[in-house]
C-alpha cells in the first residue's frame, strides 16, 4: 500500500548492536556502566552539588550466571527518567546536547552492557521513592519492563547499600554462555589500566571501589582502582590551530625511558599514545600514524580539543559507531590528526635516530667485546668481595647474609602483581617462626604482604622460604623491597614496566652477576655523569653529560680515543665500587656499626678504588 510511516527495526538489532558494541567484553560493559556513574556525579557537580564520588563495582563469580552489581550515591532516577533512559534506545540522555560535559552520547551504552552481557535490573533511589525496571531477552526478544514505584524504606535499601539519599544500581546477570567473567585479580589489573577509566580513577573527587563477594554480598576482597601515568619527561606542549577549521587542539606530549604498551600490543589497556579529550570527556587512545611504530611506543601525553565536543552535540559523525575511537575519515578529524602528526614527526624521526646509533653501538663488534671482557674483570672483582655471589649449583642454598629474596631484582607490570621469594637460613641465623616483616620505600611498589612467615623448603629443611607478593602502581617507578627479621634484613629491587616482562640475564654471564651490560645513554639526566641501573645491572654513561660530551667522537662514541678511554674507565670504576661497597655492607658481607651504614659504604669505596682502579683501567684503556 502507498504512503509511509516510521522505520521499524527487528528485534534482534538491540542483540546485534549490543554485540557489536560490547563484543562479549565484561571490561567493555563495565567501562559503560562506570561512566555513566561518573556522568551522574558530574551533572550534580555542574549543578553545584557536593557529591562524595563513590562507585561500587560488586562482581559474584559463579560457574554460570555470575552477577556484576555497579551502583553510586548519585542522582538516582524517578520512572518517567528511568522508562527514557532505559527503555529507549538511542536517545539523547546524558546531557551532552545540553553542553554538559559528559561521555555517554547516543543512549545506548546502558542497554548494550546489559543484552551484551546476557540480561539485568536497573533500580534507582530517587526522592523517597524506590524505582526499578528489567531488561529481559523473552523468546529472543529483548523487552523492558517498568514496575511501580513504591516508597524507599529501610530494608530495601539495606538490601542494596544506599542508606540514605539517592543513588543508582544496575545488575548484570552474566546470562549468555559465550561470556566469561574473569578471576578478581585480572579484572581489578585491567580496569585500573583501561584508557577511558584513568581521568576518573586521577579524579580527587572520585573513588572506584572494586569488590568481590559472596551470594550473600559479603566482601571476600576489596580494591580501590588507580591509575598513574607513566613517568616521564615532557617534551612538547603547544597549542595547535586545525587548519580549516574554527578550532584548536592542545597536545602535550611526554617521554618515557622504559618503552610502554602501544595499542596494537594491549589495546584499550596500553600505556603509549595519546589521550584524545574534550570537554573532559576521553574519547580515543591513539599515536595515529605512529600507531605501530616501535620508536613511538616511549611517546604517551594527552591531545585536547573542545571542538570535537561541539561536533558531537551536532550528531556529527566524529566517533565510530561502536564508540571505540575517533572516526578518522571525517574531514575535521582528518585535519586534527595531519596538524598533530606534524609536531611528532620531528621528535620521532629524532628518537629514531638515537635508535640507530644505539644499534650500532650494539653491533659493534670491537667495542662489545671490549665491554665483554671488561664485564667479565668486573663481575670477578665483585665476586672477589661479594662470595655470596656465585653461580652455583641448582641446589638450594641457605644466603650467607642469612635471609635473602630470590631473585634481587625484577620487573613488575603497572597494575600488576609479581611474587619475589624470600629464603632465610633457619637452622642459625632465623628461626622458622619468626615474623617477616615486609615494606616498601616507594608508593610505585606496594607491598601485598606486609607480614610473611618462613616455611622449611621441600628440597632442604635448613633453608626456609616465603613468597611476598607487590604491585606496580606507576610505569618508570622502582621500589627497594626491604624483608626484616630482627636484625637480618634483605632487599629486592622492583620495577615498574608497562609491559608484562621478565627481567632477561645476559646469557653470556652467571645469573647472579652483578654487572651485566655498559651502556652510553644521551638522555640521560647530564647532572649525573654516570648512573648503576640495579634493576638491569647495567653501568650507565650520560653522554650529555658537559665533561663526557668533549671526549666524544664524531659518532658518540666515547671509546675511540685514549683521552676518552681513561675517562671511560674512571667514570665505571666509580659506579662499580660504590656498586660492590653498598652491596657488601646493605648484604652484611663488610663489617659495619649499626647505624653508621652511609660511612661505612663510603669508607668501602674508597678502599675498592685504590684496590682495583689499576685492573679496570687494564682491560679499557688499550690505547688505540
Amino acid at each position: 500500500m502507498p504512503g509511509s510511516r516510521k522505520l521499524q527495526y527487528a528485534d534482534r538489532v538491540a542483540i546485534q548492536q549490543a554485540d557489536q558494541a560490547i563484543r562479549k567484553d565484561i571490561f567493555r560493559a563495565l567501562v559503560e556502566i562506570i561512566t555513566n556513574s561518573n556522568d551522574s556525579y558530574s551533572r550534580l557537580e555542574q549543578a553545584g552539588w557536593s557529591v562524595g564520588g563513590e562507585i561500587f563495582i560488586e562482581i559474584h563469580r559463579k560457574h554460570k550466571n555470575s552477577t556484576v552489581r555497579v551502583w553510586d550515591h548519585a542522582e538516582g532516577m524517578n520512572d518517567s527518567r528511568m522508562d527514557k533512559v532505559v527503555g529507549t534506545y538511542g536517545e539523547a540522555t546524558s546531557g551532552i546536547k545540553e553542553d554538559k560535559h559528559v561521555r555517554g552520547m547516543w543512549g545506548r551504552g546502558l542497554k548494550d552492557s546489559i543484552f551484551g552481557l546476557g540480561h539485568g535490573y536497573v533500580r534507582s533511589f530517587k526522592g523517597g521513592n524506590f524505582h526499578s525496571c528489567s531488561l529481559l531477552v523473552k523468546n529472543g526478544v529483548p523487552t523492558f519492563t517498568l514496575d511501580e514505584p513504591v516508597r524507599a524504606l529501610v530494608p530495601a535499601r539495606q538490601e542494596y547499600g544506599i542508606l540514605e539519599g539517592n543513588g543508582t544500581i544496575v545488575e548484570i546477570v552474566v546470562s549468555r554462555d559465550d561470556v566469561k567473567v574473569p578471576q578478581f585479580d585480572n579484572l581489578r589489573n585491567y580496569l585500573q589500566r583501561h584508557f577511558e577509566l584513568r581521568p576518573i580513577m586521577s579524579n580527587p573527587r572520585r573513588k572506584i571501589i572494586l569488590r568481590d563477594v559472596t551470594a550473600d554480598r559479603e566482601v571476600r576482597q576489596e580494591h580501590v582502582l588507580s591509575y598513574k601515568a607513566p613517568k616521564g619527561d615532557k617534551v612538547l606542549s603547544e597549542r595547535i590551530k586545525v587548519p580549516g577549521f574554527p578550532a584548536w587542539v592542545k597536545l602535550d606530549l611526554f617521554r618515557s625511558s622504559i618503552q610502554l604498551s602501544t595499542r596494537g600490543e594491549e589495546g584499550d589497556y596500553a600505556d603509549g599514545g595519546l589521550l584524545v579529550i574534550s570537554k573532559g570527556m576521553v574519547l580515543s587512545l591513539t599515536m595515529l600514524k605512529y600507531e605501530n611504530d616501535p620508536v613511538a611506543a616511549y611517546f604517551y601525553g594527552t591531545m585536547q580539543c573542545d571542538h570535537l565536543h561541539e561536533l558531537l552535540k551536532r550528531d556529527e559523525p566524529v566517533l565510530t559507531a561502536t564508540r571505540d575511537g575517533i572516526n578518522w575519515s571525517h574531514p575535521f578529524a582528518k585535519a586534527l590528526k595531519q596538524a598533530v602528526e606534524a609536531k611528532l614527526e620531528p621528535l620521532i624521526e629524532k628518537e629514531r635516530k638515537h635508535a640507530l646509533r644505539e644499534e650500532q653501538t650494539k653491533l659493534d663488534k670491537k667495542l662489545r667485546q671490549k665491554i665483554n671482557r671488561a664485564l667479565h674483570e668486573l663481575n670477578h672483582i665483585a665476586l672477589a668481595e661479594l662470595s655470596n655471589r656465585r653461580d652455583g649449583a641448582a641446589r638450594i642454598l641457605a644466603p650467607e647474609s642469612g635471609m635473602a629474596f630470590i631473585p634481587e631484582r625484577a620487573y613488575v607490570q603497572t597494575g600488576g602483581t609479581l611474587t619475589l621469594t624470600l629464603r632465610a637460613d633457619i637452622a642459625k641465623k632465623v628461626s622458622p617462626n619468626a615474623a617477616i616483616n615486609i615494606a616498601s620505600n616507594s608508593d610505585e611498589v606496594i607491598v601485598l604482604t606486609p607480614q610473611a612467615t618462613l616455611k622449611p623448603h621441600k628440597d632442604d629443611p635448613s633453608v626456609g622460604e616465603a613468597h611476598v607478593r607487590v604491585e606496580g602502581r606507576q610505569v618508570g617507578g622502582e621500589g627497594i623491597v626491604t624483608a626484616v627479621a630482627g636484625r637480618l634484613h634483605a632487599q629486592a629491587m622492583v620495577q615498574v614496566h608497562s609491559k608484562k616482562e621478565a627481567l632477561v640475564e645476559s646469557p653470556a654471564r652467571g645469573k647472579n652477576a652483578l654487572f651485566n651490560d655498559i651502556r652510553f645513554d644521551d638522555r640521560m639526566d647530564p647532572r649525573q655523569r654516570v648512573y648503576y641501573d640495579r634493576v638491569n645491572s647495567s653501568i650507565v654513561i650520560a653522554t650529555n653529560a658537559p665533561s663526557v660530551k668533549m671526549y666524544l667522537d664524531e659518532s658518540n662514541r666515547l671509546d675511540t680515543s685514549t683521552q676518552g678511554q681513561v675517562l671511560l674507565a674512571e667514570l665505571v670504576t666509580e659506579a662499580v665500587c660504590r656498586e660492590i661497597a653498598r652491596e657488601g655492607v646493605e648484604k652484611g658481607r663488610f663489617l659495619v656499626l649499626e647505624g653508621a651504614e652511609a660511612d661505612a659504604i663510603q669508607n668501602h669505596f674508597i678502599r675498592l678504588q685504590n684496590r682495583y682502579s689499576h685492573l679496570i683501567h687494564e682491560h679499557i684503556v688499550t690505547m688505540g
